[in-house]
């Protein structure tokens, strides 16, 4: 997902080498030194994100607690982007939290539209992988044979006309 959306940085390098004892394996992203996201570099992370969980979905039709962190990471960047940063269309360019209890009153509201936001990415996520299952093979390949592949292994398996050009669905 990292190569292939647009407002995101492309994996430097992929792992299926867990790094603490909940996680599966990992893809670590360029280094970005941006101080201000815009809406669609904040839904193309949480897609990113959704990644790891999505293949294993589709993949080994189930669901481990692999993914814990990032759900985590997730739910902090959907707050913050309908609560912080007014990005929620539904909510408005409110800061909720500056509200008060005008802000509080709103949970179940803020929950909902969290929640659409982040089964919206999901099934983009979904439709995706399912349509670059090809690529996503080679790549589950390549890394059952060397367990942590580089940016130039991961260039020679995508097609450099994919790289940049997804963008996120924006809510």
């Amino acid at each position: 997902m990292g190569y292939i959306l647009s407002h995101c940085t492309p994996p430097i390098q992929v792992s299926i080498v867990p790094r603490g004892e909940a996680a599966l394996g990992f893809s670590q992203q360029e280094a970005d030194d941006k101080k201000i996201y815009s809406k669609q570099n904040i839904l193309a992370k949480v897609a990113v994100l959704l990644g790891g969980r999505v293949a294993e979905e589709i993949y080994c039709q189930n669901l481990s607690t692999g993914a814990a962190d990032d759900l985590e990471k997730i739910s902090t960047l959907l707050y913050r982007y309908s609560c912080y940063w007014g990005m929620n269309k539904k909510i408005g360019p409110l800061n909720l939290d500056m509200m008060r209890e005008i802000g509080k009153s709103q949970t179940k509201k803020v929950f909902s539209h969290c929640k659409h936001l982040a089964e919206k990415q999901e099934d983009f996520v979904r439709k995706t992988l399912l349509k670059h299952s090809k690529y996503v093979e080679a790549i589950a390949k390549e890394l059952l044979k060397k367990e942590t592949i580089h940016q130039k292994n991961i260039n020679n398996i995508l097609p450099q006309s994919l790289k940049n050009t997804l963008e996120p669905p924006v809510v």
